[in-house]
Parts: C-alpha cells; structure tokens; sequence
C-alpha cells in the first residue's frame, strides 16, 4: 500500500477503533438438527374476547411525554397510546366497537423443542388468561413480564424447577415514552426459557392500531422498493398478506422474501397517523402487512427471526437445521402524526429525523458545485460470460465519443459508472483494481480519456464488487449447513449472465478494503461505485461466525474508510450503509413485492428522505418498456436520470446501444434539468395525488413540480401541465 494510502486508512481505523473492537466476531456456532416426521405447530386455546380485546375505560393513565400519554390496562396487560393532537387513542389490542380480536396479542413467540414441535404461544391466551404476568410502573413507563405457556400451573412453576419437556418462555416488554415517543423493547438476554426450548420468531405488538373500518383515505405504508401504500379504503380482491425481509435475504438461511431497504412500517387512520422505526433487530426483521378479512384487521407489525432455522424436507421426512440466536435488542420506536402532518410525507420527515438523530443517515447538504443536474451513465466496457469469455462493449476511445457526443448536445453534467475495466473484473478471486483490459486500451489511453473527462468536470466512478468472491476462492462465506454461500450473478444492467459466484467471508473484508485501496492508490478516478454492498447482508458461519446483525455493522463501519478517500456510490442502497455515500443509485421506481394497482400504490417515500442530503437515481430510462414513463416517475420523485449503455454496434432494438436512444435520452435529461437542476440541495417536504393521475411534489424553497402520467391536459391551480409532462412552479 502507498505511504499516503496507507496514512489515510490507519487514520480512519483509528477513529473507529471502539466500534471495531466492539465488532469482532463471535466464536464458532455448533449447528444442531432436529429431524421429523412431520414439524406441528401447536397453538394455545382461545382465551376469549375479555383477553384479546382492550376496554377504553379500564386503561388507566401511566405518563406523559409531550403531547402522548401512555395507558395500562391490568386486565389485559395490554398498551394504548393517547394522541392528544388528533384526539387518536392506538391500542395494542382491538378496542371498542371492533367485532374481531382474531388473535391479537402484546407479543408472540414461536419456540421449537427438540422432539420437533413447535408452540405459538402469546400474551393473551398464553399468559394474561392464566394471570401468569407481573408489572412494575416506572418514571416514563411500564414493564410488563409475560410467562407463556399452554397451562396456568406451567406458567406459576419456577422456571428453574419445571419438569422435562415443559413448554415455557418468560419475556419481559419495556413500554416506555421519551421525548415524544413511544418505545416498545425487548432485551434478547433477558428471556428465559428452559434447556432444549429454540426461540424461533418473536412478535411485538402487531396489532397496534389494527383497525376494520373503511374510511376513504386510510392507508397503510410498508417499505416497498421506494416505498408503498395499501389504501384499505380502495377495495383488492386480488390482495394477499405482503412479508418483506428488511435488507433483503441472508443466503446463509434463505427465506425468499422480497426486500425492504430499511426497517419502518405505518397506519393512518382516521384523523391521525402513527410511523414506526425498528431502532433494533432491523437486520432479523421481517415486515408483514395485512388487509381486512375472515383472518385479519387491516394492520402492519414486525416478525424477528431470533434464531436461524433452516427446513429441509426429503422425501416423507423432514430436518430443520437450528443455528445462532440473536442476543441484542429489539425495540420499535412510535412516532405519532396529525392534521397536516398525518400522510406518508408526514412519516417521512419523522423517519428521516429519527435516522439522523441515530446516525443511521447524514445530515449533510448535497454537493451542487455544478449548476446542471448529473446524468449518471453506467457504461460498461468489458463483461466476461458464465464461462469466462470477455466481450469488449466499449474501449477508451468509444466511451470518449459517446461523452462527447452528449455534451455536443446539451449535457453539461455527466457522471460516468464505469464497470469492466480491468483484466480481473468480475472473474477474479478479488475485485480490487488491476490492469486494465488491453482490448480496452493501454493506461496512457485511459489517462488520455480520463483527462478529457476531468477536464469536462465529469467524473469518473469506477465499479467494485467489494462482497463478492469468485467461486473457487477460499474466502467464501459458509451458510447455516458449514456449506459456502453460492449465488447466480447476472449482471442484469448488461444481460451478461456471470455464473455462480460467493460471498465474502465478513472476517476478510477489513483486508479487501485495504487492498481495494492500494491496488486504486495509481489510478486516476474520482469515486468508488459499490455494486453489492449496498444490496447484500448475510450471516458467515465460517470458522471466525458472523451474526447478519454483526455483519451489518462490519460493512457500515469500513464504508467510511473507502468515503475519506473518495466518494462513494452505492448500489440500492439498504439504509444502513448509506450514511457516508455522496449517490445511491438504482432506487426502485415501483413496488417489488407485487404489481402496483389503485389499492396498491408506489410512494417516493426513500426519496422524501434522501432529498437535498444525496443524489439518487432511479431506474435506466433507456432499458424501461416505457421510457416516458420512468422519466416522468423520475421527475416525480425527485431523481437524478440514469441510462445503461455500451459502445458496440448493436441492432437497432437493442436497448444498451447508445446509438439507439441517446437522442431521445438527452430530450428528458434536458427537460429533467429544467426542473430539477436548482432542486438538487433542497429538501422534499410532500407529495400526493392532486387528482387521478397527477402528483404534485413540494420542496422546502416553495417550490412545486406537478407531473401529469395521464393522456389528457390538466390545469392545476392555474397551472397548465400536459399530457403526460411535467411542470414547475416556484
């Protein structure tokens, strides 16, 4: 590593010396196996209506903080929150006139024994029913501990004298108000539960606020690509339950969820609105959202996974493989909205709050030295196959042409991604910098190119696939089986299929970013695109184990050691690596889990909370079936454009070819420009639907952008905007 190099990394190691000490990794994890003939679940009996459901006036008031006011029901042992704002009271169990308490509880807890059964136990029919429960009341609060159990002399019995095979958890909830807020937690360490009993999954108040009454503009808001709400006042026939997976999956375990890029959820009903954020045990949460039926009230709450379990099944038999239980904290965070501040902007602004208040986002204000708005260009330049064959898409020269051939034509701000320069990218046991390829051009021809661009003050980001591995390396990381992670890496910007790949072992990434650093310490660039570490999390049950919770924090922690170098892109972006990057590219324009519809909306609400603080990007406009239509979403929210090309001579339906779309491109980057360049800095403070089909965004410098997606021409407080255009109003 060069002597500058090297000062730089030391320097910034130093600083996060505590953190990292804080984050070495566990000792190796003994896997266990429990094997069946078939896994039952066992649940409690109904302990009735007078145990699920909460009586208004058998709350009794706790405390105050602000303008909520935390109430105890003994009878229940259930929560409720007063929202003196709106008059709004929200309870943990269904209240007065609602005719289902289908089950609802305080808290749920799945345990498996090693006969293989598996019991869902809850407050309700577990513990309150048998008055097997106890509370102490504290300055902001009240801590209630709940023993779950099937039967009330179970639940009485030491747990420490309980006869074999019994069934038996004893969790403790904090319900407590700070400044505003209402906190629900659980310290993972705190539970008991007898020898042989695995905590599979917790649940924590997932029913607060449910609610079964229609009002028109009742929504609930989950974390859906950019972000998303189910209007339960709109009727879905066609809806089933929604499950994201915070961060994504772990391949360590697999559970084939969709992903969620951070973890908060909400209600708004009625005439006020309540966000929440998982402070703790975002990395092991899952994020369920229910409407209205036989099953359910309309609601949204959190699952965590306290345990890796991993099911097999081969022919009639069945294995589940139990691996490392979570020992921290969860705790859910109430943020409580009215009036004006009662929408999904609302939220967002009590998110982004929070996420800063938590270091969890910066604070900082977008750099806008230039007066344009970037088009970022992902262009790629060499692409090996699944079998290891390199295509050339784009040389030096070819790329100097295409930036020269925008600016000619109005781009004034480029900011090139450039992907596949090296003779070891994408194919190497490490995807640090090399040599280049010399189909490409030699160094003095990139030096030549990367001098027009500096020139031009465009600058250069190059890729990195900091947590993937190739194959055959021995650093991959393990899964809950001992077995190495493998996954299918398709460049799907590219339609270059890469063959199975690995991930990195979380015990050698330290030493991937020091090598990161010194193999670019000669190399003439401007920042660090990072393809995967903005998208990936997972669990190393390699020899040094790695907890996913572990590894969110390792890979947080080392992102500011490549940012104090250069900036940094990330990919997607899961918010908990974001803090020190300058872009996220690649947001989702739509919802991922399920096809958008009148129920089932896309919100830009990542966007209300990274405006003004990074620039971002959306989908490629050029690789959309509806061009027109991702750039009018792009404008909506907020978004820098983006295009994914190569250089080759293509056929003329090829989307990646430049030559087939840049001038239709440049259109909407110019039109883009017009609206959003002097936008870049300021913040996002609302958006909604002005009438069908037309949004209005609104900045805090007063400005407004109306987008019109319909066929027709509208006017809007005065405002003319088009068919399917766009308008800005300062």
């Amino acid at each position: 590593m060069s002597k500058k190099r090297f000062s730089i990394f030391v320097a910034v190691t130093a600083v996060c010396l505590s953190l990292t000490l804080l984050l070495t990794a566990c000792s190796p994890i003994k896997n266990s196996k429990i094997k069946a003939d078939k896994f039952e679940c066992i649940y409690p009996e109904s302990a009735g209506d007078q145990y699920r459901k909460a009586n208004r006036s058998a709350y009794k008031s706790v405390c105050k903080s602000g303008l909520i006011e935390l109430f105890f029901d003994e009878k229940t042992a259930s929560v409720g929150i007063l929202d003196s704002s709106s008059s709004t009271f929200w309870s943990a169990l269904p209240v007065g006139k609602e005719e289902k308490a289908i089950g609802f509880s305080a808290i749920e807890a799945v345990l498996l024994t090693e006969d293989g059964k598996e019991y869902a136990l809850n407050s309700q029919d577990s513990s309150v029913c048998f008055g097997n429960f106890s509370f102490e009341k504290t300055n902001n609060g009240v801590n209630v501990k709940y023993s779950l159990s099937l039967d009330a002399e179970t639940g009485k019995t030491d747990i420490n004298n309980l006869p074999e095979n019994a069934v038996r958890a004893d969790i403790t909830v904090s319900y407590t108000l700070l400044d505003g807020s209402f906190y629900a937690s659980v310290n993972m360490n705190s539970i008991s539960v007898p020898k042989g009993i695995h905590i599979e999954n917790i649940r924590l108040l997932n029913s607060f606020g449910a609610y079964s009454d229609q009002n028109a503009d009742d929504f609930i808001f989950i974390p859906d690509g950019n972000g998303a709400i189910i209007k339960t006042g709109v009727p879905d026939p066609e809806f089933t339950p929604v499950s994201l997976k915070v961060y994504g999956d772990d391949p360590a375990v697999n559970t084939g969820k969709a992903s969620a890029p951070l973890g908060a959820f909400g209600i708004k009903h009625g005439k006020g609105a309540f966000l929440c954020i998982i402070e703790s045990g975002d990395s092991i949460a899952d994020i369920n959202a229910y409407r209205l039926s036989e099953a359910s009230l309309n609601s949204v709450g959190a699952d965590f996974s306290v345990t890796d379990i991993n099911t097999e099944t081969k022919k009639s038999k069945q294995a589940k493989t139990v691996g490392n239980t979570y020992n921290g904290e969860i705790r859910l965070c109430y943020r409580f909205l009215s009036g004006k501040s009662a929408t999904y902007s609302g939220m967002a602004a009590a998110c982004r709050e929070n996420l800063i208040r938590n270091s969890v986002i910066s604070s900082k204000t977008v750099n806008t030295d230039s007066s344009s708005l970037p088009l970022i260009v992902n262009l790629q330049f060499g692409a090996y196959d699944a079998n290891g064959k390199l295509t050339i898409k784009s040389t030096f020269e070819q790329a100097q042409t295409l930036i020269a051939l925008l600016k000619a034509k109005g781009i004034n701000s480029v900011l090139l991604h450039a992907s596949g320069l090296f003779a070891n990218a994408n194919n190497s046991e490490s995807e640090d910098f090399g040599s280049f390829l010399k189909q490409l051009g030699n160094s003095q021809k990139y030096e030549s190119f990367y001098s027009y661009m500096k020139t031009q003050n465009f600058p250069v980001y190059i890729d990195s696939c900091v947590l993937s591995v190739k194959k055959s390396s021995s650093d991959r990381a393990k899964n809950l089986f001992g077995n190495k992670i493998e996954y299918t890496d398709g460049n799907t910007s590219f339609n270059m299929p890469q063959g199975t790949r690995g991930y990195l072992q979380m015990s050698e990434l330290e030493d991937r970013i020091e090598a990161l650093l010194d193999s670019s310490a000669d190399i003439s660039f401007d920042g660090f695109a990072l393809n995967d570490i903005g998208t990936a999390l997972y669990s190393d049950y390699s020899s040094d184990f790695y907890p996913r919770e572990s590894s969110k924090k390792e890979i947080a922690s080392l992102i500011p050691v490549l940012s104090s170098s250069k900036p940094v892109m990330i990919n997607k972006g899961n918010f908990y690596s974001i803090k020190n990057a300058s872009i996220i590219s690649n947001i989702p324009q739509s919802t991922v889990s399920r096809t958008e519809n009148e129920a089932y909306c896309a919100i830009p609400f990542a966007s209300l909370i990274l405006h003004g603080t990074y620039d971002y990007s959306l989908n490629s406009i050029n690789l959309s079936d509806d061009p027109e239509e991702t750039f009018l979403r792009s404008v909506e929210f907020g978004a820098v454009p983006s295009a994914d090309w190569y250089c080759v001579n293509t056929d003329a339906n090829d989307k990646y070819g430049y030559n087939n779309n840049i001038n239709e491109i440049v259109a909407y980057c110019v039109k883009a420009n017009d609206i959003l360049a002097d936008l870049r800095d300021a913040r996002m403070t609302s958006h909604y639907e002005v009438q069908d089909g037309v949004f209005c965004t609104e900045y805090n410098n007063s400005t407004k952008v109306y987008v019109n997606h319909t066929e027709k021409s509208v006017k809007i407080n005065g405002i003319a905007v088009n068919a399917r255009d766009c308008a800005k109003v300062s």
